[in-house]
């Protein structure tokens, strides 16, 4: 019986010599084994997708009048798996014609995982203004001396005019040549009444009307304000503009 017993005691002691570390072995496994995780990645090309796509919906243009060169992708590290969607963020004052740097931020199951930058270059394609013709300095913009052009906005300043509307009858402050496109600061209204000119004044009520003539001292527009002189008095007033020869003061 001691015997019995001494060789299972050896037994154990011979296991325990030759696999001293079998089940902490086991357990360190098994921990290993719940840490690991299986990790995917997104493409270059999915994220130029994404970048165009942003840029159509915020700039509203059509597909073919955006162009997009030159990208770049900043940062683009593997996420663990899991449902993967992208959110494009931007600074308030980030224009989004020519150079364009944008934040995609990675999530997987709703949580952020990543933020990635991506640049790139934007030709912006749409139809601006341009002169026909060679105009002078003080000449009216009309119909017949304009036209529309395709051309590359993000490579002309911001102030090009891209609409028509509200800009015929306007007068041009400076020569311009054929071809040129034409910006807001080339053009002001066209002013009713210039310094110099001679209108009559005019001041009515229910149970009379004045009239005078007068010189206007500073061009004025119609509806606006301007200072006139009283040409038999000598005095200065302050009258309404009716029309090109005609202003009017308050009775």
């Amino acid at each position: 019986m001691k015997r019995a017993i001494y060789l299972i005691v050896l037994t154990a002691g011979i296991f325990s010599a030759f696999f001293p570390c079998a089940s902490e072995c086991a357990v360190r496994e098994k921990i290993r084994a719940g840490h690991k995780q299986d990790y995917q990645s997104i493409r270059e090309d999915t994220f130029k997708n994404i970048f165009r796509a942003y840029l159509f919906q915020h700039i509203n243009k059509k597909r073919s009048d955006i162009i997009v060169s030159k990208f770049k992708v900043s940062g683009n590290r593997p996420v663990p798996s899991g449902r993967i969607s992208v959110q494009i963020v931007k600074k308030n004052q980030q224009k989004l014609t020519g150079y364009v740097r944008l934040t995609a931020l990675v999530k997987v199951n709703n949580v952020t995982k990543n933020r990635v930058r991506l640049s790139g270059w934007a030709d912006i394609f749409d139809y601006v203004v341009c002169a026909r013709r060679n105009i002078k300095r003080g000449d009216i913009v009309a119909k017949d001396n304009i036209y529309f052009a395709r051309k590359n906005i993000s490579r002309l300043p911001k102030n090009i005019l891209s609409n028509a509307n509200g800009i015929i009858g306007l007068r041009l402050k400076n020569n311009i040549k054929a071809e040129t496109c034409l910006k807001d600061w080339m053009l002001e209204k066209n002013p009713a009444v210039e310094k110099g000119d001679m209108v009559t004044i005019i001041a009515e009520s229910d149970f009379i009307k004045i009239s005078a003539p007068g010189v206007v001292l500073a061009k004025g527009y119609l509806g606006e304000i301007v200072r006139v002189q009283n040409s038999m008095s000598k005095k200065n007033v302050y009258a309404k503009v009716i029309n090109d020869s005609t202003v009017m003061v308050d009775f």
